[in-house]
């Protein structure tokens, strides 16, 4: 999902070597045609000499059979995660360049910010031959797995791939322990999971086996990169913790090329960076991640707010004077307002209580009711179920699921306390959203059990554990859209989150949004 930076190595005994890992393709101590061939001879064909992709969509790689499929694939998520060149988001892969599927295709397709070269690692031992390959050549490497990378660490121009997506593996435990020496863990329901996994197939097989595990909100985050190394925000976060708080091991190829285990006995200063600290230590290849039993019962309000713009800050405040109550009912989900209409999904896990979450936004009801006597129309509906599960909220057939994939997004965003939805701190936090050109997603993923965690327990941001909300600023682009107007809204984005900053002191973001 992410990058592993890994010019940034420690916990390594070969961590000097990395120090000036820095060669990039054009320099002159880019490896020879030769010496890329000799790996990938030993990767058995698996190393692409990678492309954006859409690429056979252009000159001079035109391809008609290749760029049909692209057209046709464009906003498959699984697809782009299979391609070596292929990124969710495709601020990150094309740059500032001109190369999709809808761009004039007698304009050459540039590099863009895919990775001149790109290994796809089938196993351990790929890893190791890839990391001793770029340690021995001093190359800037960067690392994917499901390509969910928005803040762009897992591309860059003119570097060395290694795209982990094909590192499958869904395995649960019930009795595992973790042994060192004399020491010896109790025994615990876990399942290991491969760096190429999606969370959307071990909800699959978490259901299978009747047990729950805490993982991403998305069909197609990765379910042991990115996501986890920069914490791991989930639905399930206000009952059961962040993605880092659950984790039971990691196993890692370090930048000496050796696979490591990293867990409470083992390299436990290495198994406290890798919850959190983001990029940088190696490349994950499997995470071991503590099970729950089954969560039967998941109370699921949609609600859908229509307004007049008129009524957007009245409205808005009182959804967000209603955070407080929310959060201690256990409430987590995520929330889109916009000048005309707010959007939610919201969760409470282990409960079936459909009237009590309904009544639970009575607030915004009359405030609806209020405006609409005043002349000023406002709706508010509420469709309530029970889901049966937590697979039960990715019921759709994945491959019709459109999450975005294939178009340019940047984002800005910080972590909040629940003091801000209250008092004269509401009112400033309120004007400061109405205000903004930019969309809002208020995602409701932390206070509860992620509070609970001591700081220093784990390397994630220790904003999340006195936090109660995540809170995103974001904004996008066209493919056609100009490179001054792109560096206009990311000027503009940039302003915005460091006003942002000064409402919420003292207070970081998550490192993965």
């Amino acid at each position: 999902m992410f990058s592993l930076l890994l010019n940034v190595l420690v916990h390594s005994p070969s961590a000097s070597a990395w120090s000036d890992a820095t060669c990039t393709f054009p320099s002159p101590c880019w490896p020879s045609d030769n010496t890329w061939k000799s790996l990938n001879d030993t990767l058995r064909g698996s190393l692409y000499r990678a492309h954006p992709p859409a690429a056979p969509c252009h000159v001079p790689y035109t391809n008609e059979a290749a760029c049909s499929i692209a057209k046709q694939n464009w906003t498959s998520q699984f697809w782009r995660a299979q391609q070596p060149g292929g990124y969710q988001d495709i601020a990150w892969e094309n740059g500032d360049s001109y190369c999709n599927i809808d761009n004039d295709p007698n304009t050459p397709c540039a590099q863009g910010l895919v990775p001149q070269y790109v290994a796809k690692v089938q196993n351990v031992d790929d890893v190791k031959a890839a990391v001793n390959f770029a340690r021995q050549h001093k190359l800037n490497t960067r690392v994917k797995g499901a390509s969910h990378d928005y803040l762009g660490r897992s591309s860059g121009n003119g570097t060395f791939g290694i795209s982990t997506i094909d590192l499958k593996g869904i395995q649960f435990e019930d009795n595992f322990t973790l042994n060192h020496g004399s020491a010896r863990s109790a025994t615990q329901s876990v399942v290991h999971v491969g760096a190429g996994e999606h969370w959307y197939y071990v909800y699959k097989a978490a259901d299978a086996h009747n047990v729950s595990v805490v993982g991403g909100s998305s069909y197609t985050v990765g379910a042991a990169g990115g996501w986890v190394l920069g914490g791991g925000h989930s639905a399930l976060s206000p009952q059961y913790g962040l993605g880092v708080d659950n984790v039971i091991q990691f196993e890692i190829v370090t930048p000496d090329g050796k696979l490591r285990t990293a867990n409470h006995y083992e390299n436990k200063d290495l198994f406290w960076a890798l919850r959190g600290g983001g990029p940088g230590f190696g490349v994950v290849t499997k995470v071991t991640y503590k099970t729950y039993p089954a969560i039967t019962a998941i109370t699921s309000l949609l609600v859908n707010v229509t307004y007049t713009n008129a009524s957007y800050h009245g409205a808005l405040k009182t959804f967000l004077s209603m955070q407080p109550d929310l959060a201690a009912r256990n409430f987590s989900g995520y929330t889109y307002p916009s000048k005309t209409n707010l959007l939610g999904g919201i969760l409470v896990a282990n409960s079936a209580d459909v009237g009590g979450a309904n009544a639970t936004f009575k607030p915004l009801f009359d405030f609806a009711e209020a405006e609409t006597k005043a002349g000023r129309p406002m709706l508010v509906q509420t469709v309530v179920s029970v889901l049966p599960s937590v697979f039960g909220m990715f019921s759709a057939d994945p491959a019709t699921v459109d999450e975005g994939s294939g178009s340019a997004a940047i984002l800005g965003s910080r972590l909040v306390p629940l003091d801000i939805f209250k008092g004269a701190r509401l009112e400033a936090f309120t004007a400061f959203l109405v205000k903004q050109p930019f969309s809002i997603t208020l995602l409701h993923v932390a206070g509860g059990k992620v509070n609970t965690v001591s700081p220093s327990a784990t390397a994630v941001n220790p904003s999340w554990r006195r936090a109660s909300h995540h809170i995103i600023l974001a904004t996008g682009w066209g493919t056609n859209t100009t490179f001054a107007l792109r560096n206009v809204l990311r000027k503009g984005l940039t302003q915005a989150t460091q006003t942002f900053a000064e409402l919420v002191p003292g207070f970081g973001a998550y490192a993965n949004e």
